[in-house]
């Protein structure tokens, strides 16, 4: 249990250490204009969704569930293919209820914003994250379950990493 501690710790400090270093990243490289203005609006979606999604509601409601499963001997196969897409359409209706929402959202979220029209097609593009989390949140809480700590736990570090490659990929050409 201790060696979970530890890996968990340090992934989570990892990942936590990545965002930091993603925040400047992006501060240096597009600076504040409009557009930054405009996904960091959007980019509200995905920061409030992850701990959600991912870490504690999804966490509380699976883990007890999951592991009551195991000790019972069941099968996690049946479970999954009955809430699995049950979670999914549910988050869905989400996404898409967000997306079609996203100029009340916006108008929300940063009133004084001019030209709300970027903000709402970056609130829809960073809708899609409430499905994507969920799922990830459905399987880390499965693992944890399994106690299997370490891939729930370097999740934020892999999804940091992701956009600091994509950052590096796509700044130069887009500019």
């Amino acid at each position: 249990m201790g060696r979970a501690a530890v890996l968990s710790g340090v992934l989570v400090a990892a990942g936590t250490g990545l965002g930091f270093l993603r925040d400047l990243v992006m501060a240096h490289l597009f600076g504040a204009s409009r557009g930054t203005d405009a996904f960091l609006v959007a980019w509200t979606i995905p920061e409030t969704v992850s701990p959600l999604l991912i870490e504690d509601a999804m966490a509380l409601l699976m883990v007890p569930v999951v592991t009551r499963l195991l000790a019972r001997g069941d099968g996690l196969r049946p479970f999954a293919r009955r809430t699995l897409p049950r979670l999914v359409a549910g988050l869905a209706v989400v996404t898409v209820t967000l997306a079609l929402a996203a100029p009340a959202v916006v108008g929300l979220l940063a009133p004084g914003l001019p030209g709300h029209g970027p903000a709402v097609l970056c609130v829809r593009l960073t809708a899609v994250t409430v499905v994507t989390f969920g799922v990830a949140g459905f399987m880390s809480a499965t693992l944890r379950a399994h106690h299997r700590f370490g891939p729930p736990a370097a999740i934020y570090a892999a999804y940091n990493v992701g956009i600091l490659a994509l950052i590096a990929g796509l700044s130069a050409p887009r500019g």
